[in-house]
């Protein structure tokens, strides 16, 4: 997938009169800074020629990880959604996700970096619909209310002590659905596990990816993920000092409801490992951990499989 473009153009122009050997170089530090930061849920975006640099090397994975996100869930529940809420909006990948898949009425975009929003503010510019809010949700209560809520990579930037405090406010904040995107990580879906355990414990239903109702049954040390692949511009491609023509963005999420749905179906857990006359792979099937040989007898199902990744439903 690409992200729009228009989008693309806009982050293009912001880059205009900007050497891109010095974004380069601002990439590689802000790399090395997120790598070894500590969850201390302090910003680590410094300069405006940071928040741009950011903006190129992680926005088009982050509105991928966000689309697919939305995607599947509108698969499982496609409740009609007039307003939207972005809890730590960045810079407005997330916005730019609703807009190519849902027809909204106002969304509302709630961040604490100065700089990232404005960032957002640029590249949204004439889209009407959309309200902006400065605010630190660890610090205050969140009052807004949407049909939709989505937050993406935020928790994970969260100090642990944060986090329950934070989810169960987000988990109060929606009328009808709400999405939580984080790293597919051990430690990304670590995060997802709590709001799943919060969720439940709350009476609230699973969507996707799960198809049960219950917590995750998959051992401590190993993880559940999707996977977008993300077409790079040249702009990207030079800024990352990458060589192929995509990257593949591994995310985990969880989408949330207040409505109950019939909800069936079987989550791949891993890549398929494909052979000549077989196909074995690792599911999820309604809460239980199954490893599945598939034949080519089973001609129908084969072809299928054997054109899906991590995160697809059979």
């Amino acid at each position: 997938m690409r992200i729009p473009d228009e989008l693309g153009d806009r982050i293009e122009k912001e880059v205009n009169n900007i050497k891109l050997t010095v974004l380069r170089d601002t990439a590689k530090i802000l790399s090395d800074r997120y790598m070894n930061a500590k969850r201390t849920g302090q910003s680590l975006l410094n300069k405006d020629i940071e928040v741009l640099a950011y903006s190129i090397i992680r926005m088009p994975a982050t509105f991928g990880a966000i689309n697919k996100a939305l995607e599947e869930t509108l698969k499982k529940y496609n409740p009609t959604i007039k307003t939207v809420l972005d809890l730590g909006s960045g810079t407005g990948a997330g916005e730019w996700a609703v807009l190519s898949n849902i027809e909204v009425e106002e969304i509302t975009c709630i961040e604490r970096d100065k700089e990232m929003e404005n960032m957002a503010r640029k590249l949204l510019q004439g889209h009407n619909k959309i309200n902006w809010k400065n605010q630190d949700i660890v610090q205050d209560d969140i009052t807004d209310k949407a049909d939709l809520v989505i937050t993406s990579y935020m928790i994970n930037e969260l100090k642990e002590a944060s986090k329950e405090k934070v989810i169960k406010d987000i988990l109060q904040a929606f009328n009808k659905l709400v999405i939580f995107i984080e790293p597919g990580t051990p430690e990304g879906f670590n995060n997802i596990r709590k709001v799943q355990r919060l969720a439940i414990e709350s009476n609230l239903n699973i969507i996707a990816p799960c198809t049960c109702q219950t917590e995750c049954s998959l051992p401590v040390d190993d993880w559940c993920h999707s996977i977008v692949r993300v077409e790079r511009s040249k702009v990207h491609k030079f800024v990352k000092d990458a060589d192929v023509p995509y990257e593949d963005e591994k995310f985990s999420y969880i989408a949330i409801s207040r409505e109950k749905i019939n909800n069936s179906g079987a989550r791949i857990l891993r890549h398929p490992n494909i052979s000549s006359g077989f196909i074995k792979v690792k599911l999820c099937n309604n809460g239980s951990i199954e490893e599945k040989t598939i034949t080519k007898k089973e001609k129908d199902l084969f072809k299928k499989v054997k054109k899906l990744k991590c995160g697809d439903l059979i």
